[in-house]
């Protein structure tokens, strides 16, 4: 009876070892693999503008004052907050993006496992990525300046006050705040605006560059890595750390 007791002691002891161990390398893989969606959609947005005698991919998230609307060509079309637009994969295939990328699961992150109830259906987000908003952002067919003194880039040769290497293009967003295909964050200034970056890898999130590569950044500042990012006063070190990765159009 006593070494009865002894062996369940000790695999108690390992599986508080190697459980912790174990949950560890599953959230690795979970990150690796939205990082190789990451770089897939980047690949998608660069061979995109190579075909496109070098205009960027267009990210226009409302039109005919719908959000996610499909009446002019954006990147991608839907409402992640509608039951049955966050379930729907033609929302995906429609996009100006889809037919480069030809893959509609690398555009959800496998950490985004928020349920969405559409078509008699529970299941998750089917977009967890947005796209930075100095990317080629349209509003209603026009072209969007957030700030003046920072223009957008619409065009390959626009991106040069930040190098391709730095420049971010899409971010896993938060579930709470995803909606449509554009993300939206002050050029300059703070805090947080309505839309927030994702946590969940290792509170962090994980980013692709203009250059097509793909990385994680673990969030510095404990606020970042919770629901309300934009409580107390500046400064804001992880948003600056982006904002500083937007780039802008030299005029």
């Amino acid at each position: 009876m006593i070494e009865l007791l002894v062996v369940i002691a000790i695999i108690a002891i390992l599986a508080a070892i190697l459980l912790p161990v174990l949950d560890q390398a599953k959230q690795k893989a979970v990150q690796s693999s939205c990082l190789n969606n990451h770089k897939q959609l980047a690949t998608a947005w660069s061979m995109y503008k190579n075909d496109n005698n070098g205009y960027l991919v267009l990210d226009d998230p409302v039109t005919a004052g719908i959000l996610g609307g499909t009446n002019l060509p954006s990147w991608a079309f839907g409402d992640m907050t509608q039951p049955t637009q966050a379930t729907n994969a033609s929302l995906i295939e429609e996009g100006l993006l889809y037919p480069v990328v030809n893959n509609v699961k690398i555009y959800h992150c496998p950490a985004d496992q928020i349920p969405q109830t559409g078509e008699g259906e529970t299941a998750p987000h089917i977009r967890s990525y947005s796209m930075q908003p100095q990317m080629a952002p349209l509003y209603d067919g026009q072209e969007f300046i957030q700030q003046p003194a920072y223009p957008p880039m619409y065009r390959e040769n626009d991106i040069r006050a930040v190098s391709p290497s730095s420049t971010v293009v899409f971010l896993d967003e938060s579930p709470v705040t995803i909606n449509d295909g554009y993300f939206s964050v002050p050029v300059t200034g703070s805090p947080w605006a309505t839309d927030l970056p994702a946590y969940w890898h290792d509170k962090g999130d994980n980013l692709s560059f203009a250059d097509g590569h793909a990385e994680h950044w673990r969030w510095q500042d404990g606020r970042t890595s919770s629901p309300n990012p934009s409580s107390g006063s500046a400064p804001f070190p992880d948003l600056s750390r982006l904002q500083a990765c937007l780039g802008y159009r030299y005029q």
